[in-house]
């Protein structure tokens, strides 16, 4: 301790000296004990660099030659406040010298003695660390530069290889249905299998993409958690079948059926966990498990494990599961299609939803992977046997049947891929509609000048004039024949709340790519005028059988009750004739009553009879599927009314429109009782 203290004082000493070599002349006399000060202080904090003491005034006390080759202005001055640049460093962090290409850390202190109060700084040289983590700096921007352009490229490309799987889709789907030699449909069938394989990688790409670039978002909606969970299944269900596994649900019937969060992530989720389950089990059984709990008044907890009699994992292996492009057991599993991505980027989103995954294994036994997710509830009705109410029904073998003819509609398809154009265009031929073809804005703008049309089909996606941009000007063009048709987005972004932003936009509806061919029929029959198609009826025989057939279950239902208002074999026959789906429609028909009442009731009190139209062209819908004919009628006329703007007619009618909309609910309660 003693030779410390010693070294100390040495040190002192030699300070002190050097401060008094480079004394400005004129400054002696002044208390030994400043000098001490300064030294003691500049000791302590850092050794010696450029020095200069000033009074509380500004006047100059003292500075170190290292001082005067930063400031040579400095020799012979009396007072700095002529020096605004030496006044300022009593103040600053930093000072860049450029005439020495330095940068000095500024320090400060002051001088508190019994014949001199004042202030002193001394100046670090920090030249070598600023350089230092200014090249971080820029070997950081570059990598965060490298790996944005690394997910733009995938996530450009990605886009881009998703139009010809999209038009292969959609060839593929045509040939599907009109081919009738059994080895050409089976080879549809493997390019159908093999390129919704494709897609799936391409998906998995683009979600990689939008996860680094942090564009992923989690868009909560109110959805059905029966429908989420039969899309599912029904998917799942083919590939374990192909497999020869045996594929095992059990979904907790009181879990309420109106949920609200991100219903297509959820979708996601669960897709990727159980087609990685059947994809690595080999024999035995799939298990999707969903259990809930309440989370508070308005929330639950959905509780959800994947059961597989699979490979199993090795407990070092675990960790890997979840590294991008990572796949484990190279070599055992290299028969086994897949990009190394769905677990992780399952994992990420279910972490941008506040959950997380939780993985149990025992290697050559089989694997659970589990989560949490929190819900809000939005309806807590229970979705009870949800199964027999959507019932799964086998595209493979089920005959394709273009459900209507509409020789006199017209309706103009604008994409500038010819080869969707194309695709579009032969999954129609059998509708018999008018389809023209634009293959971009320009073009389906000059048409549209000239041609009405019932409904326009309209990409997002086209260089020079997008989507959106056409429809504006459509919408702008005076005197337009096509200023109110309605215009139906088709899109790859098929993301969790874009049919908001693009409702927001103008267009009435939203249709994802690829194309399916009854999706686009349906899309077409709910926007097309009531007269201006016919659905096509089952050929004789068929019709004779199923009439039998719907006969038997609709007596069935007339002999348990009298009915007034319905006619219950129209009801059936909406029905398949399925008494449990018979019943499904009746229930949801009375449990959708409050809303759909407001929402109608809503939009003719604040007569805003644009929505009011779309209400009742609901209506008109959904009473003719449960039997209502007479409300369905009356509903009918009020759309027209709505059309016509014809606003006498709407309030002569609307009461009694409303009177028999609760009547019939009620004979559907007094039934359901």
């Amino acid at each position: 301790m003693p030779a410390i203290i010693g070294v100390l004082a040495i040190a002192v000493v030699v300070l002190a000296v050097l401060l008094f070599k480079e004394k400005k002349d004129g400054s002696g006399g002044k208390d030994d004990a400043v000098v001490k000060t300064v030294t003691k202080a500049i000791l302590n904090k850092g050794g010696v660099g450029p020095v200069l003491a000033v009074t509380n005034e500004d006047n100059v006390l003292f500075y170190n030659s290292d001082f005067v080759r930063v400031f040579p202005e400095i020799v012979g001055t009396e007072s700095i406040k002529a020096y605004p640049e030496m006044v300022r460093i009593f103040k600053d962090e930093e000072y860049v010298s450029e005439s020495l290409s330095k940068i000095y850390e500024v320090r400060h202190e002051t001088i508190e003695e019994e014949k001199v109060s004042g202030r002193f700084v001394w100046l670090v040289d920090i030249t070598d660390h600023y350089k230092t983590n200014k090249k971080l700096s820029e070997l950081k921007d570059m990598a965060e530069a490298a790996n944005k352009a690394k997910s733009n490229f995938l996530a450009n490309m990605s886009h881009e290889i998703r139009t010809p799987i999209n038009t292969v889709l959609g060839m593929d789907e045509i040939i599907l249905r009109e081919a009738t030699e059994v080895p050409i449909k089976g080879y549809a069938e493997n390019i159908r299998e093999a390129s919704t394989t494709l897609l799936s990688l391409v998906n998995d790409l683009l979600d990689f993409s939008k996860i680094e670039c942090g564009k992923m978002e989690i868009i909560p909606v109110e959805y059905e958690v029966a429908n989420v969970l039969t899309e599912v299944i029904n998917m799942i269900e083919i590939k374990a079948v192909n497999k020869k596994l045996e594929f095992k649900t059990i979904i907790a019937e009181d879990i309420p059926y109106l949920l609200y969060g991100d219903e297509i992530r959820l979708k996601q989720v669960l897709t990727n966990l159980l087609t990685n389950a059947v994809k690595y089990t080999e024999e035995g059984n799939v298990i999707l498990k969903v259990d809930w709990k309440e989370a508070g008044d308005s929330s639950i907890e959905l509780i959800v494990s994947v059961i597989d009699t699979g490979i199993g994992i090795k407990e070092d292996d675990i960790p890997k599961l979840f590294v991008s492009f990572e796949r484990i057991e190279e070599k055992r599993n290299r028969n086994i299609e897949g990009s190394g991505l769905g677990l992780s980027i399952t994992r990420q989103l279910l972490e941008l939803m506040d959950s997380s995954l939780n993985v149990r294994s025992e290697y050559g036994v089989g694997s659970t992977f589990s989560f949490v997710l929190k819900q809000g509830i939005r309806d807590r009705k229970p979705i009870g046997r949800f199964r027999e109410k959507y019932a799964y029904s086998n595209e493979k073998i089920k005959r394709f049947r273009t459900t209507f003819v509409a020789p006199n509609a017209r309706i103009l398809v604008v994409d500038d891929n010819a080869m969707n154009l194309s695709v579009v265009e032969g999954l129609l031929k059998n509708t018999k509609i008018q389809v023209d073809l634009a293959g971009g804005g320009e073009q389906a703008l000059e048409k549209c000048r000239e041609i009405p049309y019932d409904i326009i089909f309209m990409d997002h996606m086209m260089p020079y004039m997008d989507g959106i941009e056409t429809l504006n000007n459509i919408r702008q063009t005076k005197d337009s024949p096509n200023i109110n048709t309605p215009v139906i987005v088709l899109t790859a972004n098929a993301v969790s709340g874009a049919k908001e932003m693009y409702l927001e936009e103008g267009f009435i509806d939203y249709m994802s790519k690829p194309i399916q061919g009854k999706k686009l029929e349906e899309k077409i029959v709910q926007y097309l005028p009531d007269d201006k198609y016919v659905m096509i009826e089952y050929d004789e025989m068929e019709k004779k059988l199923y009439q039998n057939l719907w006969k038997a279950v609709a007596d069935d239902i007339l002999s348990e009750h009298e009915f007034k208002l319905l006619d219950i074999p129209t009801a059936v026959e909406a029905a398949e004739g399925d008494k449990d789906t018979f019943l499904f429609l009746l229930k949801s028909f009375r449990d959708n009553e409050t809303k759909n009442r407001s929402d109608i009731e809503k939009s003719y009190e604040a007569e805003d009879y644009k929505n009011f139209t779309i209400f009742v062209h609901a209506l008109k819908s959904t009473s003719k599927m449960v039997g209502a004919n007479d409300l369905s009628e009356k509903a009918k006329k009020m759309e027209q009314a709505g059309k016509d703007n014809d606003i006498s007619y709407i309030k002569s009618g609307y009461e009694d429109l409303m009177k028999s909309y609760a009547d019939v609910v009620e004979e559907i309660k007094d039934y359901l009782s």
